[in-house]
């Protein structure tokens, strides 16, 4: 959905499983350059081990600034909100890039409110909620199950503990 082009600079926000699978769906695109952002070291280096060129703990660097840093002063190209968190949906229109992209596949209590600075919407910033991120499954689920057996797409490194089946 995100329509990342070879070059791009993406930035992903939170680095649970849904994140982490869109980091790895930076890097087969051709992004250039994948910023990771989470709150815990541990998932930042998993990111890393994935494709993720920069990692950003959001407690003690400012994402944003990041993003500027790294781009020049213009801003991530495409941003991906797999948080599910107020301040991160509104770090997303403020990391990319004028007439960038921002996919927002976290998820929040639907009665909350999530508040943005208006100028951080203006630019041509395109801003899309995501579900299932538009899978066609008949062709994606083959293509996944390719770059998988050869060995582009992580899984096994997704696994964090295994329990029997009776327990």
């Amino acid at each position: 959905m995100a329509e990342i082009g070879y070059g791009d600079t993406v930035m992903v926000i939170g680095c649970g499983a849904v994140g982490l699978a869109a980091l790895q769906g930076a890097v087969m695109a051709g992004a250039a350059s994948v910023i990771a952002v989470d709150l815990d070291d541990n998932k930042l280096a998993l990111a890393t081990k994935l494709g993720a060129m920069h990692t950003v703990n959001a407690i003690r660097q400012d994402p944003i600034e990041f993003a500027r840093s790294v781009t020049g002063g213009r801003g991530a190209d495409v941003v991906l909100e797999s948080a599910g968190h107020p301040v991160a949906f509104r770090q997303t229109t403020e990391a990319v890039r004028v007439g960038g992209q921002v996919i927002w596949l976290g998820k929040i209590d639907v009665t909350k409110d999530v508040s943005f600075r208006w100028g951080s919407l203006m630019g041509e910033k395109r801003l899309r909620r995501s579900s299932y991120g538009g899978a066609r499954p008949r062709r994606d689920f083959p293509l996944l199950a390719r770059a998988y057996l050869d060995g582009r797409l992580k899984l096994d490194e997704l696994i964090t503990g295994r329990i029997k089946l009776e327990d």
